[in-house]
């Protein structure tokens, strides 16, 4: 794929194949993590890879999925991911509050990575954070981000233009055909020209 189509076409994906991926794959995933860009090169930002079976079910537990379309898009047996990394933010190196942005822009390295390679991912901020410090031995130094889920898809959600700009309307959805729908703000909504209210013509 081309690198805008990679960007394009990429969406979260809650139902997984039961297919395995390669450790070296994962392993490849933080290479493009560790090459973003960094505050001050302060490199705050350290990764968990789960990829043994019994981790990842009891790993699963941990983490809530999908609050617009919940129960349908809870991932279900059979259907879950089948590796994850957790993403570590080290206090005492980062550059204060830039680590969480630090932590993102690897983040997106992962997504847009592992999405090259056909790999379907999901960036998971609502997680027991506590239960998995307990269960991967994580030091308390280390603040625990976000966790993603990855697997080879089993779904294909779609993106399209939101109709409007509130809220409601900006909320994903199933439809009757049990797709995915991910409504995206217009580029004209959000770009202006030289100065805020300009619009680009």
């Amino acid at each position: 794929m081309e690198f805008m189509e990679i960007v394009k076409t990429r969406r979260s994906i809650r139902r997984f194949k039961n297919k395995t991926i390669e450790r070296q794959i994962l392993l490849e995933l933080l290479e493009a993590a560790r090459c973003a860009p960094s505050a001050a090169n302060k490199q705050p930002i350290e990764y968990v890879i789960i990829d043994e079976l019994q981790i990842a079910e009891k790993f699963f537990e941990q983490l809530s999925w999908a609050g617009y379309v919940r129960p349908r898009r809870d991932p279900a047996t059979g259907c879950r991911p089948v590796a994850y990394i957790v993403v570590l933010i080290d206090s005492q190196r980062a550059l204060g509050e830039y680590g969480n942005v630090d932590a993102a822009a690897a983040i997106e390295n992962i997504l847009l990575s592992a999405w090259s390679k056909g790999i379907g991912s999901c960036w998971i901020g609502s997680i027991k954070r506590e239960i998995i410090r307990d269960l991967l031995g994580v030091p308390e130094n280390l603040k625990i981000d976000s966790v993603i889920a990855l697997g080879y898809p089993d779904e294909q959600p779609t993106m399209e233009d939101a109709k409007n700009e509130n809220d409601e309307d900006l909320k994903y959805y199933i439809d009757e055909n049990d797709t995915l729908h991910v409504p995206k703000r217009t580029l004209a909504s959000i770009s202006h020209l030289n100065q805020y209210g300009t619009a680009i013509k």
